[in-house]
């Protein structure tokens, strides 16, 4: 957890004390705004947003693309967990702000948890942007308010 406006400095800092993990770990890097942005690129941003300002009845066009968003990432997650390479693999989810209003690291966490837990062969660190409110709730980028049910806070 960090405050989001420190972003740029946490990630310096981070890839800088990653790199002692190795050969141990093999850290695999993933940034999470790409995976959105293909997933925008795939319907396209005005056909997405149109949606948004007038939904079809019974559908929730920014539920859905929450899901789309976090299905993406876990996907993502499990394809680095399970690239060969040297030492035990050690993915780091990055700029999960771009979650952010359609899902949140919660529901990332959630969907790893469900469907894959036991194939993961090694730990996957999300560095989040938020604040903490209390020990395990934070405010997901100082907005949206989530509990932390799963996983260690390092």
């Amino acid at each position: 957890m960090y405050p989001p406006e420190a972003e740029r400095e946490v990630l310096r800092e981070w890839r800088l004390r990653a790199k002692t993990l190795e050969p141990d770990l093999s850290v695999r890097t993933i940034d999470v705004l790409p995976i959105t942005s293909d997933v925008v690129g795939q319907f396209g941003a005005e056909a997405l947003v149109a949606g948004m300002a007038d939904p079809m009845p019974g559908s929730d066009p920014t539920a859905e693309l929450g899901e789309m968003w976090t299905k993406a990432t876990a996907f993502r997650v499990r394809q680095e967990a399970t690239r060969p390479g040297g030492g035990r693999p050690l993915v780091v989810l990055e700029r999960l702000a771009a979650l952010y209003p359609a899902s949140s690291p919660r529901a990332v966490m959630q969907v790893l948890w469900d469907s894959a837990q036991a194939a993961l062969e090694g730990p996957v660190v999300l560095l989040i942007p938020g604040v903490f409110l209390d020990a395990r709730v934070y405010l997901f980028v100082g907005k949206v308010k989530e509990f932390m049910y799963r996983g260690d806070i390092l």
